[in-house]
């Protein structure tokens, strides 16, 4: 085998360590290298696990980024959205409530229900996350995250066709007494407390506890964007005997505040039509700029009088008012452990888990006049491996088992309509692997992997959409039934119907009707006579499925020389499919993933600079993209569909350069061609019957051509077109620069990252691009030498550039967007003990 070569990323030089702001454990090996002048000094080394061995991140022969707890907390990593900064591959975007997208390479889904399940892995302290809403435990007290890219189908298996995210947090250790305070300030009135203390119980047992509390300010004019997050962590270490150690860990946090905000760009509204015209009659009209200005956001006096003057919710075609204003308030907690046993040349490790998640909270989302979200979920995991070396051969085995049941009610209201759904689903994950490395020669080595999964799940469910429908001719340029209330904000049926007037619904009505529920008048209101009903269609759903699938991995690995590694892999991914609670789209199928990678990592001039590249070709079919569309019932729903085919092929290059003892340069660039050979969908036409052909044509950038079989409905194809969240280039650079000026030392880091225009709107509308941007973050760091403070003043987005991270249309056509962070800046104090 090859020496262990010298890697990290930006942040991990021994001399640049900031003990005041992220504990430094065993996993961090410093290795150094003297030059000719006599000056001893080299790149760190992060130790990863990303392969089920703790190896150095330039000793593994895969496609991976990593970044150290220090540069988490220089770079102000406190929750998944935030990790933008750590790979150019992956992107992270807040979605409404506690939804959050993850995409690597343009492959990835917004999880925005409890049924649907995420293309990228997120893992915490080695347990697989099936439902990833929070992230604020992930990120406390951590040692570093590895960004695995491309599909991880033999060591990872389920949900991991994209990549896999794995947060490793520190652990306790034992014989040292430390600990650490810190506290941050930043506009926004934005504060941050985090403490962590680590205590020897005894010569075998160590105990480590973290914790943090922080709190901001919206960053919309309307207050939204706010947030209110809680995270604690306790960990016990124990070695039982020289064979056996056990190490237990319990988290706990809370998210609250209003969640993300949303900006108004716009609405779509359907032009006069022509007779014959075969193409598209809707017309985008812009916001004013005091409204879509970025970070206005949609409960400001000018947003709202612009959807009401300017959007209509159909079928009741009234104005659209009384947004209900976002909250969240969302608990989660979990018990792991790990235990490892050395057997005599063979070694068991057993992790045990459970995670629990209680979510509840409101959001705007597309923006809907409010959509909330109320489950439960809890997961049982456990994975055993076996791992060993007999001769040339290195191997491994293991076993995993996953059980995860998710509860919920959740409503989506729409203005005139509202779509109810409660679920009930589970499902059970079993899965066989194993890997086996063999050198040929010291510096030859074939490496082989297969996993066996089998996946069962369940649902009972049903959805009931509630619309208001106007029976009265549409007259020019006013609301049919001018003096109709929209649906009433409830999260079930019962909650919104007992606002209307109680005398409204007699005996035998919807409330107490079995389904289906058919339609009754809505009056009192209007003229006299029925003017509108409220038609009320129940959807049920009762379904099970399976999905058995072998996955493999095939590499070879040569080490050029002691400091110059070449790789090549092979490997395929699965994600099983799933459910919607959405008529006439109850189910989809698996998605399946090949990739092709070829890989070097070097380290040059006594371990100064290290420089690595990948060439990437993936081919995916059957592939699930979760998306807000129109269900077979014209309703606006979230479900997940299978959309054909696509390419992802591109090169990456990372490079760290340690230009003196105290002078380091990083950075990166990725070149991405990410595209649909097939992407496909029908769309419901939501005309009547007896209009002409293409009276009210789809709102896409897609092509499409209506069919009146089996239904009258638009085939979509939006073949050729580019992948979501799918940059052409990448590019990220940074430098940092320490001066010891006795007896202070003072650190200056700068750090820069560009990103091509990308879509970032499903309907691949013109206006669902976000641009290129670029952003830059600087920091000074103060560290007297005599004393164990760390004094830092930062600012992040230093241009303030207003980066959208999703556009989406909602009720009524209308079009928002949301943000990335603005610029902030603030002061963090940090001492350890």
């Amino acid at each position: 085998m090859r020496t262990p070569l010298v890697a990290g990323t930006a942040m991990t030089l021994a001399l640049l360590a900031q003990p005041a702001l992220g504990q430094t454990t065993e996993t961090q090996a410093t290795q150094t290298q003297t030059s000719e002048t006599g000056e001893t000094f080299g790149l760190n080394a992060i130790i990863v696990t990303a392969q089920r061995r703790a190896e150095t991140l330039q000793d593994a022969a895969i496609a991976i980024n990593a970044a150290s707890g220090d540069q988490l907390v220089q770079n102000g990593v406190a929750d998944a959205t935030q990790l933008n900064t750590v790979a150019p591959a992956l992107y992270v975007a807040a979605g409404g409530g506690a939804n959050t997208g993850y995409f690597i390479r343009g492959v990835g889904n917004f999880a925005n229900n409890g049924y649907t399940s995420p293309a990228v892995a997120f893992n915490i302290d080695g347990v697989y996350i099936g439902r990833p809403s929070s992230t604020v435990a992930s990120f406390l007290d951590v040692n570093r995250v590895e960004v695995l890219k491309g599909p991880q189908g033999t060591l990872y298996g389920r949900n991991a066709t994209g990549g896999a995210i794995n947060v490793i947090p520190n652990a306790p250790q034992l014989g040292v007494s430390e600990g650490s305070v810190s506290a941050q300030y930043g506009n926004y009135d934005a504060y941050e407390l985090t403490g962590m203390v680590n205590a020897p119980l005894g010569n075998d047992v160590a105990l480590r506890l973290a914790g943090t509390v922080n709190e901001r300010d919206g960053y919309f004019s309307d207050g939204t964007g706010s947030a209110k997050d809680l995270a604690l962590r306790g960990q016990i270490y124990a070695e039982l005997s020289p064979a056996i150690n056990l190490r237990v860990s319990a988290d706990y946090s809370t998210q609250k505040g209003t969640g993300p905000g949303l900006n108004v760009e716009g609405v779509y509204t359907f032009t006069p039509f022509n007779p014959g015209a075969t193409v598209r009659n809707w017309l985008h009209v812009e916001a004013p700029d005091n409204v879509r200005a970025p970070y206005t956001g949609l409960f400001t006096p000018e947003a709202l009088d612009f959807i009401e003057n300017t959007a209509t919710a159909a079928p009741l075609f009234a104005p659209l008012t009384g947004y209900a204003y976002p909250r969240r308030d969302d608990e989660y907690w979990g018990l792991n452990a790990e235990v490892n046993v050395d057997l005599g040349g063979v070694d068991l490790v057993v992790i045990p888990a459970y995670r629990h998640s209680k979510l509840d909270n409101q959001f705007n989302g597309p923006p809907f006049k409010a959509a909330i979200n109320s489950d439960t979920a809890e997961q049982y995991s456990l994975e055993a491996r076996l791992s060993g070396t007999s001769g040339p051969v290195e191997w491994l085995l293991g076993g995993y088992w996953f059980d995860e049941t998710v509860k919920g009610v959740n409503s989506f209201n729409q203005f005139s309509t509202t779509t109810f759904n409660s679920f009930d689903t589970h499902t059970r994950s079993l899965a066989a692997f194993g890997r086996v490395t063999w050198s040929l020669t010291d510096t030859l080595r074939l490496v082989g992997g297969l996993r066996y999964s089998d996946e069962k799940r369940d649902i009972v469910a049903q959805a009931d959409s509630l619309a208001a429908i106007c029976l009265t001719e549409l007259p020019s340029g006013q609301p049919s039934c001018p003096n109709l209330p929209t649906v009433p904000v409830g999260l079930t049926l019962r909650d919104s119907l007992a606002q209307y007037a109680p005398g409204l619904f007699p005996a035998g009505s919807p409330l107490d009707a079995p389904a289906p529920y058919g339609a009754f008048p809505f009056g009192p209101f209007g003229p006299m006579g029925p003017t509108a009903l409220l038609a009320i269609t129940p959807t049920v759903i009762d379904r099970a499925a399976s999905d058995r699938e072998v996955t493999w991995r095939a590499a070879v690995e040569f080490d050029a020389s002691p400091d110059n590694l070449v790789y090549a892999s092979f490997e395929t991914g699965f994600r099983a499919g799933g459910f919607n609670i959405t008529f006439g789209q109850e189910e989809y199928a698996p998605e399946f993933i090949d990739a092709w990678t070829l890989g070097s990592k070097n380290s040059f001039f006594n371990n100064s600079l290290q420089l690595n590249l990948e060439a990437f070709y993936w081919k995916y079919r059957g592939q699930q993209l979760a998306a807000l569309g129109l269900d077979d019932n014209g309703n606006n729903a979230f479900y997940t569909r299978n959309v054909g085919k696509s390419s992802v092929k591109g090169v990456e290059m990372d490079f760290q350069w340690l230009a003196g003892p105290t002078t380091l340069v990083h950075g990166g660039a990725q070149y991405l061609d990410a595209t649909y050979d097939s992407f496909q969908y029908n769309q419901i036409d939501l005309s009547d019957e007896g209009d002409p052909p293409y009276f009210l044509t789809p709102i896409t950038g897609c092509g499409y051509t209506q069919v009146s079989e089996p239904v009258r409905s638009f085939d979509i194809d939006c073949s050729g077109k580019p992948a979501l969240y799918a940059p052409k280039w990448s590019f990220n650079l940074g430098v940092q620069q320490k001066l010891e000026l006795d007896p202070l030392d003072i650190t200056f880091a700068l750090d820069g990252r560009y990103r091509a225009n990308r879509v970032i709107g499903f309907a691949y509308l013109p206006t669902g691009d976000s641009g290129a941007d670029f952003k830059m973050d600087a920091s000074i760091r103060f560290e007297p030498t005599d004393i164990p403070v760390t004094v830092m003043l930062f600012v992040r987005n230093l241009t303030d550039q207003a980066v959208q991270s999703t556009y989406q249309l909602g009720a009524g056509n209308v079009a928002s967007s949301a943000y990335e962070p603005p610029r902030t800046y603030g002061l963090r104090v940090g001492y350890t003990f």
